[in-house]
């Protein structure tokens, strides 16, 4: 469907996968967390960060549906985004 790709009905709108065989299927954005708004960002190693954190599918042992910090994925190495 338009090169678009789906889980469940859910149109994926982001992607990971992780060297240790964890993959993230992002189907919508929840929340956008800046620090110099009321959110104050997510504490990312520490230190507050401007952050995305998205819902979607987690397929590692098991399949769950819930929530995820787009920030974190990309400040860990073995984390690449597949799209």
């Amino acid at each position: 469907m338009n090169g678009k790709k789906f889980v469940e009905g859910n149109e994926i709108i982001a992607a990971w996968k992780s060297s240790t065989g964890w993959t993230w299927l992002a189907t919508e954005v929840s929340e956008i967390r800046r620090i110099e708004d009321e959110t104050g960002g997510s504490i990312i190693n520490g230190k507050p960060e401007n952050d995305i954190i998205y819902y979607g599918l987690v397929l590692g042992p098991s399949e769950e549906w819930g929530y995820f910090s787009g920030r974190e994925f990309e400040v860990n190495e073995r984390i690449e985004r597949i799209f």
